[in-house]
């Protein structure tokens, strides 16, 4: 099978879930759509505010999930939505300006309206700039986002070929060999 038929063969088999995949995209980074009110706002009034904590996670997977379930079942689409939403909250309490054990992170209110902010001491991800137009396209910004995308996509990446091994039916294994019949011995031999 030529190369350009595999792949139109392999975009077919993804074609369904296209949509659930950009809904799930799309929910990971809803949280980081408070910047587009701040550009009205004094800098970082509203970012990171309560789009950034647990409680909007919980309504907007509880809401979604009273729309659209994207697996059969509510609860499973609720943690569904819930593990994509997360996933940022995750990434952004590693986000700092300095690499490695530094304590240097923005810190997020995880839970809001507690006005406390948290952050990991271990920062995994390098903080974006998004005050203005010009420092959201920067080449800061474009480094960020290539670190984020090769850091965690090679995560994902591993953990989906993890996931596909499992799924895998274990028909290669030789499985125990059947026990002789024991009324074999009593019948007469040629």
């Amino acid at each position: 099978m030529p190369l350009l038929s595999r792949v139109r063969y392999r975009v077919s088999e993804w074609r369904p879930y296209l949509p659930k995949l950009f809904l799930l995209i799309l929910l990971a980074n809803l949280p980081d759509f408070d910047f587009l009110i701040e550009l009205g706002f004094p800098a970082h009034e509203l970012h990171r505010g309560f789009t950034h904590s647990l409680i909007a996670a919980i309504v907007v997977s509880l809401g979604l999930g009273c729309i659209w379930r994207i697996v059969p079942g509510f609860w499973r689409s609720v943690l569904l939505y819930f593990a994509a939403y997360g996933s940022h909250l995750s990434i952004d309490l590693c986000t700092g300006t300095h690499l490695g054990w530094s304590n240097s992170g923005s810190g997020i209110p995880l839970f809001w309206p507690w006005h406390q902010q948290f952050s990991s001491p271990l920062i995994l991800v390098y903080g974006v700039h998004h005050g203005t137009l010009a420092a959201l396209f920067s080449l800061d910004n474009a480094f960020s986002s290539t670190y984020e995308l090769l850091t965690f996509g090679g995560i994902t990446a591993v953990l989906l070929i993890l996931w596909k091994q499992k799924l895998k039916p274990q028909t290669h294994r030789p499985g125990p060999e059947p026990a002789p019949h024991p009324l074999a011995e009593l019948q007469p031999h040629k």
